[in-house]
């Protein structure tokens, strides 16, 4: 990090009473805010500064983290301020300091049936914990998309990537799946709009390996609340089928097993979910245009190196199976 940066990290840093700051190293993992890890004589910290500039939606994030942990579950809390408050602002951003997590990351081509029966069974711990909240502006998913307006969007794209004067392994690799994205927006049986039959609760939004800390055979650590929503739970049952696992039969059927033995999910609940999550899985653009239309490499973590399948089509195929 350059001088003037480490200076602005101290200045905001100097809003805890953190000791001796030792270290503080940037995590580019992250494709949304920006995240630095805190070593201080005090303990280890994570700096998560918002892309965001609404309030009210960090404060209810941080709000949601308290109610968790009310409930014993390992949602990872904030360091108070010296102000006695969980969220700053600095120059026109917000920002929060929150306690290292116990345990351990596991990355997604190392998770087991272990990792997935430990994740199934604390979504569902926490799906029963966020039942009773209210909708107080958590986010929400639109599921209903113009065809020819998302086709032009791949378009778009496309025209982007094809402009570049020398062409990466990776380049190739997403223009290959815009074409099998585009072929199927324009097949008839592409779902456009979905309403589902359900009704919604407060969920995480963005439960999958990256987010979780694991200790032996068990969730230690739940992190990254910002994108709570408000949709109902088989649709994150199915993004997590999806998102964490790919899937992938034995790793998604001990997640679903573990999660329906301590929060059953009618079969006729998690198909709503599943054909929720896949209209929207199936119109998925954002980590795309984020690196070819907004230069945020970052993003490109969130596109599989694997060739583009709708997730009905994938979806039907694993139902068959469990």
């Amino acid at each position: 990090m350059k001088p003037a940066e480490i200076e602005r990290l101290h200045s905001i840093l100097n809003l805890w009473p953190l000791g001796v700051i030792q270290s503080v190293e940037e995590i580019l993992n992250g494709a949304v805010n920006q995240v630095y890890r805190v070593q201080a004589s005090l303990g280890n910290f994570y700096l998560r500064l918002y892309k965001t500039s609404e309030r009210a939606r960090v404060e209810r994030e941080h709000a949601l983290l308290e109610y968790v942990a009310s409930y014993n579950l390992p949602a990872v809390q904030t360091l108070p301020s010296r102000y006695g408050t969980s969220l700053i602002e600095h120059d026109g951003k917000f920002g929060a300091l929150y306690f290292e997590s116990p345990g351990h990351q596991v990355k997604k081509s190392d998770l087991t049936v272990v990792h997935a029966r430990a994740a199934g069974s604390m979504l569902a711990r926490l799906h029963k914990v966020l039942k009773p909240l209210p909708d107080v502006g958590y986010r929400k998913y639109s599921l209903n998309w113009d065809a020819k307006e998302w086709i032009a969007r791949l378009d778009k794209i496309e025209a982007v990537i094809l402009q570049k004067p020398h062409l990466s392994e990776a380049d190739q690799w997403v223009l290959y799946r815009l074409k099998d994205q585009r072929e199927w927006m324009r097949n008839p049986a592409c779902l456009h709009s979905y309403v589902p039959k359900f009704s919604a609760q407060v969920l995480h939004g963005d439960y999958h390996q990256g987010n979780l800390f694991f200790q032996k055979e068990t969730v230690c650590g739940v992190i990254d609340w910002d994108q709570a929503v408000y949709m109902p739970r088989g649709f994150e049952v199915a993004r997590v089928a999806s998102y964490m696992f790919d899937l992938k039969p034995d790793l998604t059927m001990a997640f679903l097993e573990a999660y329906m033995a301590l929060n059953p999910l009618p079969q006729e609940e998690l198909e709503d979910g599943a054909a929720a999550w896949g209209c929207h899985c199936d119109h998925y653009v954002w980590a795309q245009e984020e690196i070819y239309l907004h230069g945020n490499e970052r993003a490109r973590v969130f596109i599989p190196d694997t060739a583009y399948k709708p997730f009905s089509e994938v979806w039907a195929q694993l139902t068959k199976k469990l």
